[in-house]
C-alpha cells in the first residue's frame, strides 16, 4: 500500500448565496416600433423631407406598394445606405391571385362570358386596372373532350368579364353548346404590366 502525505491549511466550500434580492423598476420611453404604410406607387417618389403622408418615417419603418405595375405588392423597408436613408425593396408581400370554380356557365354556340368582380383579385387604390394587367388560366370539366381558349378580356366598371370560346368532340368537332358548365378559373395580377 502506498500512502501520500497531503497537507493544505485551506479548504473552500463552494455553494449559491441564501437570498437572491431583485429590483425591477420602469425604464424612459424607448423609440417607437416600426409602423407600415401602404399607398399607390414607388415610396421614394413620395417621401418628403422625410415624412410620408404627413407622418415622420423613422428607419426600419415598413411600405407596401399597392398600385399595379412593375413593383405592385412589394414591401420596401427605410433603411440606411451611405450618404442618406432611403426605402429599399425586400420581399413580395403576396401577389393577387383569385381562384374560382364557376358552375353556372351557359356556353351558347361555343361562347361564354364569365365576369369578376376585381375586388375579389386585388384591392387597389390608385392607377386603375387594364385588361392586360391580369393573367388568367382556365380549364372546363364537361363529359366531352373540350378545346377551348380565351377570346377576349376587358375591365367593364368594376368588373373583369372573360370571353371563352370552346368546342367539343363527341365523334367529331363541334362548338360547345351546353349550360351548367364547369368553368376553373386561376386569375393573378401581371405585374409586368406599368
Amino acid at each position: 500500500m502506498l500512502s501520500i502525505p497531503v497537507n493544505t491549511d485551506d479548504l473552500a466550500i463552494i455553494a449559491p448565496p441564501d437570498i437572491i434580492e431583485v429590483a425591477v423598476d420602469i425604464g424612459p420611453t424607448g423609440q417607437r416600433g416600426s409602423k407600415v404604410f401602404v399607398g399607390s406607387g414607388e415610396p421614394n417618389g413620395i417621401t418628403v423631407n422625410g415624412t410620408i403622408f404627413g407622418q415622420d418615417i423613422l428607419l426600419n419603418d415598413l411600405y407596401i406598394n399597392v398600385s399595379p405595375g412593375t413593383n405592385y405588392s412589394y414591401m420596401y423597408q427605410y433603411v440606411s445606405v451611405p450618404g442618406s436613408n432611403q426605402w429599399e425593396e425586400i420581399l413580395r408581400v403576396n401577389p393577387a391571385l383569385h381562384s374560382r370554380l364557376d358552375t353556372t356557365v351557359d356556353f351558347s354556340s361555343g361562347t361564354a362570358t364569365i365576369t369578376v368582380p376585381i375586388s375579389s383579385i386585388a384591392t387597389v387604390s390608385g392607377s386603375p386596372f387594364t385588361a392586360s394587367s391580369f393573367n388568367i388560366q382556365h380549364n372546363i370539366k364537361h363529359s366531352n373532350v373540350v378545346s377551348s381558349s380565351i377570346s377576349n378580356v376587358q375591365v367593364s366598371g368594376s368588373n373583369l368579364q372573360i370571353t371563352i370560346k370552346a368546342m367539343e368532340y363527341s365523334g367529331s368537332w363541334q362548338t360547345l353548346t351546353a349550360t351548367d358548365v364547369s368553368v376553373y378559373l386561376f386569375i393573378s395580377v401581371n405585374t409586368t404590366v406599368v
